[in-house]
């Protein structure tokens, strides 16, 4: 019988990743935010230090700062490139879609994907510590990109209908898939006894917000 593997720390796995001395001013902030997205893997937000990445990347404990002036730049750092990941994937599942409903299923899919694919940085990208609108400008920007198409095709997918009622099913649209995403990147989902498998329960998802985002089912005073 093989002896089971032990996990290591996240700090550890952080660290084995990590390139040795001597980085160019720009590779260091790259390596800083790989060192983060894998420590994330496994550990938490609150273990994540500036001090950890830099044992991560072989620097000095100084050097991070030349490029992060504390933590909070940092998560913001990560939530900009996860939105703009997002808004580059979801680009592309709308491009060769011709109808509206394709491109909502394109939209959802291309959403949850990431969220699971890129779990770090969307663990990120929601988090209270970066919601200063001014101070995180560039994060607020960069979230509102990868909304744009979503409501761009929710109003192409309901002439007529005022700004507010477009913004209302968009919003509908995006909560059932954040929801989703973050059910199941909790490990609740698989949980459940008698509920069906993740999968069939993500088709679903997605079938639902191309329901909320053209308005069936919301009632006689969606409109």
């Amino acid at each position: 019988m093989s002896t089971p593997k032990t996990r290591q720390p996240a700090a550890k796995t952080a660290k084995k990743a990590a390139k040795p001395r001597g980085y160019h001013h720009l590779d260091l902030r790259r390596a800083l935010l790989d060192a983060a997205i894998q420590f994330l893997r496994e550990g938490d937000v609150t273990g994540l230090t500036i001090q950890v990445l830099a044992r991560a990347a072989g620097v000095s404990p100084g050097a991070p700062y030349h490029h992060f002036p504390d933590k909070q730049s940092l998560l913001a750092a990560l939530a900009t490139e996860g939105y703009d990941l997002l808004a580059e994937r979801v680009a592309r599942a709308v491009a060769s879609e011709p109808t509206v409903a394709g491109k909502l299923t394109g939209i959802a899919t291309a959403y949850l994907s990431f969220a699971k694919e890129h779990a770090s940085h969307y663990r990120i990208m929601f988090l209270p510590e970066i919601e200063d609108r001014v101070r995180f400008a560039s994060v607020h920007e960069a979230s509102d990109r990868s909304l744009l198409t979503l409501f761009e095709v929710v109003a192409e997918g309901n002439p007529g209908l005022p700004p507010d009622a477009i913004v209302a099913r968009a919003i509908a649209a995006l909560s059932l898939c954040h929801g989703f995403a973050s059910l199941r990147a909790a490990r609740v989902l698989g949980n459940i006894p008698g509920i069906p498998k993740v999968e069939l329960l993500e088709k679903v998802a997605i079938a639902e917000v191309v329901t909320l985002a053209l308005g069936a089912g919301l009632g006689p005073g969606s409109r």
